[in-house]
């Protein structure tokens, strides 16, 4: 049986974690990292602790309470978590900070459908970072152009579609350039003191 790629960060983090990085994840869902990938990220934050949030259910509802559960287990404040999902979690988790319901340092989500939200934004700290996969025929706009018409810490990188097998190794090399950036930022303002709970 192949190893899933989370063993490498299911170690429990120490009570004294200035950076939780929180992977989203669900029963029976493709994974979107190599093993490898996970082991490197971790060795590269070493700052950082690393944990699966494996959730009862895909929904709104089902990441705010995997979330909690694990800021409780970890004694973790909102401000030093950084999110990181994919696909349809990652869009749900997205919406969920847009709309100010989910307190947290940062979010990456990588494969987000880039289409328009279906309220207006909240005010958030949260930096957001995602790693879009479009095409030529992909109308532009919507969550993009809400995303830079706002104040808000967000950045994009888009990768094409035509790329093929070479966007799998683009996405991955995106989303640790953003897990990097983050980790680092978020463990400076813990250090400073800077940030709200």
């Amino acid at each position: 049986m192949p190893e899933s790629p989370h063993s490498a960060i299911a170690t429990p983090p120490p009570r004294t974690t200035r950076v939780l990085v929180g992977v989203l994840t669900v029963p029976g869902a493709a994974d979107f990292a190599a093993p490898e990938t996970f082991a490197r990220w971790r060795r590269l934050t070493p700052q950082a602790a690393w944990l699966p949030i494996a959730l009862r259910e895909t929904s709104h509802a089902g990441i705010l309470s995997g979330v909690a559960d694990a800021l409780d287990r970890t004694a973790t404040a909102p401000r030093q978590l950084i999110l990181l999902g994919e696909g349809y979690l990652a869009r749900l988790m997205l919406e969920l900070a847009l709309r100010g319901e989910l307190p947290c340092g940062g979010i990456v989500a990588v494969d987000v459908a880039a289409d328009a939200l279906p309220f207006p934004m909240a005010p958030t700290a949260t930096a957001i970072r995602l790693v879009i996969h479009h095409n030529d025929e992909a109308p532009h706009g919507g969550l993009i152009g809400a995303l830079r018409a706002a104040d808000l810490d967000a950045r994009v990188i888009n990768l094409d579609l035509a790329a093929g097998r070479a966007m799998e190794a683009a996405a991955a090399s995106a989303t640790e350039t953003f897990v990097l950036e983050l980790v680092a930022t978020i463990g400076r303002r813990t250090t400073d003191g800077a940030g709200n709970p």
